[in-house]
């Protein structure tokens, strides 16, 4: 009698095969994995992190109900960045924030360099996109009173985001600082497709007065409201568009005109050869400002004003 043990079919030992090779895959995917989310831990970044949330202002008789989506932050160095990834070039810009203690020069400003003592003694009011100014350090905190979802209507009846958490308006703040210049940025919370720009012109124009008449030794500036990109997830929600935009700047440069007040261009400076927000310059959702943008803003200010 033979003592030989039967052979294994050769389809079962292709099929333990086939299994061992599998459980290799399977172990080196899970592994490269795990090395992957390690290493992603350990990132981090010096950029304001953005959550896309919507505000809708509250109702008041000189107000628009319309909301376009606002953009809130969180702390003042959170550690992720949702900065979309522009094109490299051969030569990228470099932007530089120039903060010395030393007189400010009379040379004209190169684009992208300002001096932040320049504007020490100023105050900035605005919505979201201002309150990036201080998140970025672009300027300290004291120098601006911005909120989420601030109009000029709401800059002189509701509170601001102040750096002492006194919980006053923009114009209250600016009533007790008594700042050299005041830059007032407002507007993309009140626009609206079909809305009414008048009413928003007037909340606008009582700002002012009210400004004037708290900060007599003051002097007022007025920015243009800035443009959105074709595909701007921030504006959709308004049905805005750089259209409504342009009609607006256009209505405030006429009354900063009447008034005797300098109006800034801002939209001008951020667009591309296509009319848009320029991807150079613009956050994901399409509205919000890159940290390097505050720079191209800061130093086309001084410019004009050196």
């Amino acid at each position: 009698m033979s003592d030989r043990r039967p052979k294994l079919p050769k389809y079962i030992i292709v099929l333990n095969i086939i299994m061992i090779v599998i459980i290799l895959v399977i172990c080196g995917l899970a592994f490269s994995l795990a090395f992957s989310v390690i290493n992603s831990g350990d990132e981090s970044s010096s950029e304001p992190y953005y959550v896309e949330t919507e505000d809708t202002p509250s109702a008041a008789e000189d107000e628009p109900t319309a909301a376009t989506t606002a953009v809130t932050t969180t702390a003042a160095t959170p550690p992720v960045s949702m900065t979309k990834q522009t094109q490299n070039t051969t030569e990228p810009i470099v932007f530089t924030t120039q903060d010395t203690s030393s007189s400010v020069s009379d040379d004209p400003v190169e684009v992208g360099f300002y001096d932040k003592s320049f504007f020490s003694d100023d105050l900035f009011i605005g919505d979201s996109i201002s309150t990036g100014l201080y998140l970025y350090n672009k300027l300290d905190q004291k120098n601006v009173a911005a909120a989420i979802g601030y109009t000029p209507y709401k800059a002189y009846t509701e509170a601001a985001d102040l750096y002492d958490g006194s919980g006053r308006s923009a114009l209250e703040y600016a009533s007790s600082l008594q700042p050299k210049r005041i830059f007032i940025m407002l507007g993309s919370n009140g626009l609206s497709a079909g809305g009414d720009l008048s009413i928003l012109e007037s909340s606008y124009r009582t700002l002012i007065e009210k400004l004037t008449e708290a900060c007599p030794d003051s002097k007022l500036y007025c920015i243009s409201v800035t443009p959105i990109t074709a595909d701007s997830s921030a504006a959709e929600y308004s049905g805005v568009t750089n259209e409504i935009i342009s009609e607006f700047n256009t209505d405030i440069k006429a009354m900063c005109s009447e008034l005797g007040i300098k109006y800034f261009d801002l939209y001008s400076k951020l667009t591309d050869s296509t009319g848009y927000f320029s991807s150079e310059y613009s956050e994901v959702d399409g509205m919000h400002f890159k940290g390097t943008t505050y720079d191209v803003m800061l130093s086309y200010l001084q410019s004009e004003l050196s």
